[in-house]
């Protein structure tokens, strides 16, 4: 009977160790070299997911403040192959001091599409020195006598003649440009539709001969550049979710709704979830991308035409 218990016992506490790590939550771990760092120095940073396994996870983001103690070197880049995520990154401190690591955050989706952020479990600090020699006072070096004649210096004005003149015949020839361009009444910026359907064009050519994830990198930035353009909202910088939001907010049809969301769930599948998709399926995407956007561009014309109408009829 005790040598039951015993088993019954180690199977229960199996269970609950292996209930525990499936349910142990997403979080990032960073890993900085232990080696003496001074101002200045390149510091690498490898930050990796922990748990989590349900998750799709997205990019990751680095708090450097403009006058922060830390600056940017390297921006995070994801390692190919690691699964979970692992990111590399280079900072470098600005400061002498026990530094703590501005906060690095990643952005994560569950299963329904959900979008969050998961953060490091816990702060880290960097020791970070001086590069002067420590104990001894250092007298700053005295600055040297100018070297020179007396009187106007001649001697310069050849070396300097070239880079202003270099600089007037880029002016002059810009100028020209300028007003060509104007007489002939061009105008050389795309319009967001033409834009995104030469986009589109593009990505259907490399198709079979680019891999999936880069075809929906492109696909998606284009799309949210497009309707950044077509709402005067910063789209480029939200995420799916939140541009469903606003094309509900904005009245969109139900259609257009309906494409974008599906065009942004392939294209999210396939960048974070590693969803395999064969050129048939990427090139139904890009064609209902299109009519996605043809379809939003005829309502908001009709849309400004009527306003115009009935600023003209009151």
């Amino acid at each position: 009977m005790r040598s039951i218990d015993f088993v019954l016992a180690a199977c229960g506490l199996s269970l609950a160790v292996g209930l525990a790590a499936a349910a142990s939550p997403a979080t990032l771990e960073v890993v900085v070299p232990d080696g003496p760092v001074r101002v200045g120095d390149r510091v690498p940073v490898r930050v990796m997911a922990r748990g989590g396994d349900d998750l799709m996870w997205g990019e990751l983001r680095v708090a450097v403040e403009p006058d922060g103690p830390w600056t940017m070197v390297e921006a995070p880049h994801e390692v190919e192959g690691a699964r979970p995520p692992v990111w590399e990154l280079v900072l470098a401190p600005l400061k002498v001091d026990e530094l703590a690591l501005p906060v690095i955050t990643a952005t994560v989706r569950d299963a329904e599409g959900a979008a969050g952020e998961v953060t490091t479990d816990e702060p880290r600090t960097v020791d970070v020195g001086s590069v002067l020699p420590e104990g001894d006072e250092v007298e700053p070096v005295p600055l040297r006598d100018p070297v020179g004649v007396g009187g106007f210096p001649w001697e310069w004005v050849g070396p300097l003649l070239v880079p202003v003149l270099a600089l007037a015949a880029a002016i002059a020839w810009w100028g020209r440009r300028r007003r060509a361009v104007a007489a002939q009444g061009e105008i050389p910026t795309m319009s967001p539709l033409a834009e995104i359907e030469a986009l589109l064009d593009r990505l259907g050519d490399r198709l079979g001969r680019e891999p999936a994830e880069s075809v929906c990198d492109r696909l998606a930035a284009g799309m949210r550049r497009y309707l950044e353009r077509q709402s005067d909202e910063p789209a480029e910088d939200m995420t799916s979710f939140e541009l469903r939001l606003m094309a509900r907010r904005l009245g969109w049809s139900e259609g257009v709704r309906r494409g974008l969301q599906d065009v942004m769930e392939v294209s999210d599948s396939v960048r974070f979830g590693r969803v395999p998709a064969d050129e048939s399926r990427l090139r139904r995407t890009l064609d209902l991308a299109r009519s996605v956007a043809g379809d939003l561009d005829a309502q908001l014309t009709a849309r400004a035409e009527a306003e115009e109408a009935a600023e003209a009829a009151g």
